[in-house]
Parts: C-alpha cells; sequence; structure tokens
C-alpha cells in the first residue's frame, strides 16, 4: 500500500462540495442548453406555473407551486425591483436569458421571477442529489472512494439521457429517488414520507419507484415489516396522484399517451442504434447507440456480480416495471423515461470502480519494491546544473 496523506475531514468536505458544484452546474448546463424550459411548447414551464398545461405534464406540480408561493410571499417592494432587474435591462440583467435566450418567459415580467426561482430549484436538486447518491452508494456499495466518483458519472451522463425530451422536473426526481433509498436504509421513517409526498408531487411516477425499494427495506426490516411500510408508502403515493388528478382533471391531454407501434418499429431499425446529437456543444452518441449498449455491457460483467443481493432484486424489479412502460407508452429513444434504472445504474457504476480500483491496489501491492542506488554526490551537482 502507498503511504499517502490524509487530508483533514474539513478540507476533504470543501474540496467535494466544490468538485460536486462545478459537476452539477456542468451537467445543468447541458440540460439547459437542449432544453430550457421548453418556452413555444405545449410543455413549458410558463404553462407550469398556470396550472394550463395538457395531462400528463400538469400533474408534475412541485416546483411550479413552489415557486408560486414563494412569489406571492416576496414584499411587494422588493418584486418590484427585482422584476425591474430581470426583465429590464434584457438580456444582461437576467442570468436565464443572458445565458440561454431560449427561454423567452424568463423575461416576461409576469414570469420572470417565478422563472428563476425554478432555475435555481433546479439546480440545487442535482447539486443535492449527487450527495445523495454518494451517501446510498456509501451505504450499499461501501467503498468510499468509488461512491465518491460515482456521482460525478451520473452528472455527466445526465444530459445523455434527456435524449428526446428534457424537463424542470428531472434533476428533482434524480434526487428523490436517491433519497428514497437511502432513507429506507437508515430507517428515517417520517422524513421518508415526506419525501415520497413530495416526490409524488414532483412526478406521478415516483408511485413505482416505491415499488423498487421492497428488496432495500428487507436489508432493515423483516419481509412483514417491509410489505406494511411499502403499502403505507404507496397508500400516500396514491391519494397524492388522485388528488393532483382530480385537481387539472379538466386539463386537455390523456394520463398517457400509447405509443406501441411506433416504438417497436423505432427499436426494430439497425439504423437507429448508430444516431448521434450534440451534447455540451460537440457530437455525442445518443439514446440507444450501439456504443451505450456496449459500454453498460462492460460495467454489468465487472461489477454486477458484487452488488448487493438487494440492489440486484431492485434492479429486476425496476426493469419489470419501467421496460414494458416505456415501450408501450413513452417516446422513441427518450431514454431519460427509464428512470427507475438510474439508480441502479449508479449502483453499478460505484460497484465497478471499486472492482477496479481494488484490482490496481492488488498489483501494486503484489509489485516488488527496488531500492534505488546510491548515486555519487558529484552525480547530483552535475545534475543541478
Amino acid at each position: 500500500m502507498l503511504n499517502r496523506p490524509v487530508p483533514s475531514r474539513t478540507s476533504a468536505w470543501i474540496l467535494l462540495i466544490f468538485i460536486y458544484y462545478i459537476a452539477a452546474a456542468s451537467s445543468f448546463g447541458g440540460f439547459c442548453t437542449k432544453w430550457q424550459f421548453r418556452d413555444d411548447s405545449l410543455m413549458s414551464l410558463r404553462l407550469a406555473l398556470d396550472g394550463t398545461q395538457n395531462k400528463p405534464f400538469v400533474y408534475r406540480q412541485l416546483l411550479p407551486m413552489t415557486a408560486n408561493l414563494v412569489d406571492s410571499a416576496i414584499p411587494q417592494k422588493a418584486k418590484v425591483s427585482l422584476i425591474h432587474k430581470l426583465a429590464g435591462d434584457i438580456p444582461f440583467s437576467n442570468p436565464i436569458h443572458r445565458f440561454f435566450p431560449g427561454a423567452r418567459d424568463s423575461v416576461v415580467p409576469e414570469y420572470a421571477v417565478r422563472y428563476l426561482i425554478v432555475y435555481a430549484m433546479t439546480f440545487l436538486s442535482m447539486f443535492a442529489a449527487l450527495f445523495a447518491i454518494r451517501a446510498v452508494c456509501i451505504e450499499l456499495i461501501g467503498d468510499r472512494v468509488a461512491s465518491t466518483l460515482a456521482p460525478l458519472v451520473i452528472a455527466a451522463v445526465f444530459p445523455l439521457i434527456q435524449t428526446e425530451g428534457g424537463y424542470f422536473y428531472d434533476m428533482p426526481e434524480l434526487l428523490f429517488m436517491a433519497l428514497g433509498v437511502w432513507l429506507t436504509l437508515k430507517r428515517h421513517l417520517v422524513s421518508l414520507f415526506v419525501v415520497v409526498f413530495l416526490a409524488t408531487l414532483n412526478k406521478e411516477s415516483y408511485l413505482f419507484v416505491i415499488l423498487t425499494l421492497y428488496p432495500i427495506a428487507t436489508m432493515r426490516y423483516s419481509h412483514r415489516q417491509s410489505l406494511l411500510l411499502m403499502g403505507v408508502l404507496l397508500g400516500v403515493a396514491a391519494a397524492i396522484n388522485v388528488a393532483v388528478k382530480l385537481r387539472y382533471m379538466n386539463n386537455g391531454g390523456g394520463m398517457v399517451h400509447y405509443q406501441l407501434a411506433d416504438h417497436v418499429r423505432f427499436l426494430l431499425n439497425p439504423l437507429n442504434y448508430l444516431r448521434t446529437e450534440i451534447n455540451y456543444g460537440v457530437s455525442t452518441t445518443k439514446g440507444f447507440h450501439i456504443l451505450h449498449l456496449f459500454l453498460v455491457g462492460i460495467l454489468a460483467k465487472i461489477g454486477w456480480r458484487t452488488l448487493p443481493p438487494a440492489v440486484r432484486m431492485q434492479t429486476w424489479i425496476a426493469a419489470l416495471i419501467t421496460v414494458p412502460l416505456f415501450i408501450a407508452f413513452c417516446f422513441k429513444d427518450e431514454l431519460r423515461n427509464l428512470s427507475l434504472l438510474i439508480m441502479p445504474f449508479a449502483f453499478l457504476v460505484c460497484a465497478t470502480i471499486s472492482v477496479v480500483l481494488a484490482q490496481t491496489e492488488s498489483q501494486r501491492a503484489r509489485q516488488p519494491v527496488v531500492p534505488r542506488k546510491q548515486e555519487p554526490l558529484d552525480a547530483h551537482i552535475w545534475r543541478a546544473w
């Protein structure tokens, strides 16, 4: 083993916070560059704030409702000054419109403050999600170095899974999925119920996330207790779903969009596994590209067997739920709709990094230490000259 200096706990956290902040900013910037807030579309943030979006998009109300509440609580004098800054000197006074001019409604006085609130909450969700993923990887995988590196991978690839769409509620969804696993492992039930409430208000599909938590729960509870816990959590999620759907029952659209035939035709076309797109300003592979499938295969080959049995079971449950729904109801190649598999993917990445690091340390330990020959003093003098 190499003798390495150990930084203080405070120094380590300062470095980690800075690195995760930059990673979250890069990921968030990749999302905003591609999709911004879908202005001039039926999925725009403006319609979400008004509650006039079509179903099912209008169901994702956590951030719009929060922005509306915060906006209403700001004193009128302060709000007038803020609106003047955000909507008065276009585009330099508004950070959203300055860097993402496609977000046209961010400079509309009626929406400018609320756009900024949603913008900030979306980024902070990604920032917090990296710490949550790290914490749950430490609990499940146990390798602190690998657990620290894995969230960086997730942040980097996150814009790549937003292939045919990207939305402000995607990053809070990632945070809530990580928190759901971590709180289950830590037995923080009150906090878990709060997360289920907020997560379901953010996106109605969190009900399916709860189903994937059962194997995780059995790591801390008996099977009977785990079933009871899942049942209560499902009841909370179902109640929130019903309340939201009743609230917006008169909006246009439908609960789901049936796209099985188009999706199957897409998946059967070999050319669709060679598509590319622009991410981070450069050309990258897209969606179900053959390279992506190959890389996932490498991860599975290296890390799958080292995953805890509960995580492998969680992965199978997530796949059995999400893959049929994805093929039947989701738009072709839109990987973000496979969101139930994001946390299992993060665990697989962490396990793979852990295996590779362990192999590297093992190889170093087996290498014989060859002492350096003592050079004459005059050799050091001549080298200095």
